[in-house]
């Protein structure tokens, strides 16, 4: 898969959210690569801090962190941002425990790799993916 298709994403904002540094740095790597602009948040404090300063296009959270109420931070995040697409990441790819599917707008299955997320990114987005 090629970046070039992507450059035109430059102008969007993902608002990445991680408790795992090492992996919030990784998911940071791979949408720059493909001309994102990545406000990592370690915490759901941060990422709402950065929510109201930037009021980024995407939340794309890591449910990894069994201490968060994935659901109520992605209503709080659109009360903020109303436009703001909210994306999570989860090991689980038919149930999510806690999602009621209101305020999630996808969720992603961590095990289809980076090529899936950046494609699901891309048409979340509305724009066409070519691999």
């Amino acid at each position: 898969m090629s970046p070039g298709v992507y450059m035109e994403t430059r102008h969007k904002e993902i608002l990445c959210l991680s408790h795992d540094r090492h992996m919030l740095q990784i998911r940071r790597m791979l949408l720059e690569h493909f001309g994102y602009t990545v406000l990592p948040a370690a915490s759901p404090e941060d990422a709402m801090k950065l929510a109201k300063r930037h009021c980024p296009d995407l939340l794309l959270m890591d449910n990894s962190d069994s201490d968060i109420d994935f659901e109520q931070l992605a209503e709080q995040m659109k009360r903020l941002c109303p436009d703001m697409i909210v994306a999570m990441l989860s090991s689980y790819y038919y149930a999510v425990p806690g999602h009621s599917g209101q305020a999630i707008d996808r969720v992603v299955a961590k095990d289809e790799g980076p090529t899936s997320l950046i494609s699901q990114i891309a048409e979340l987005f509305g724009r066409t993916c070519h691999q």
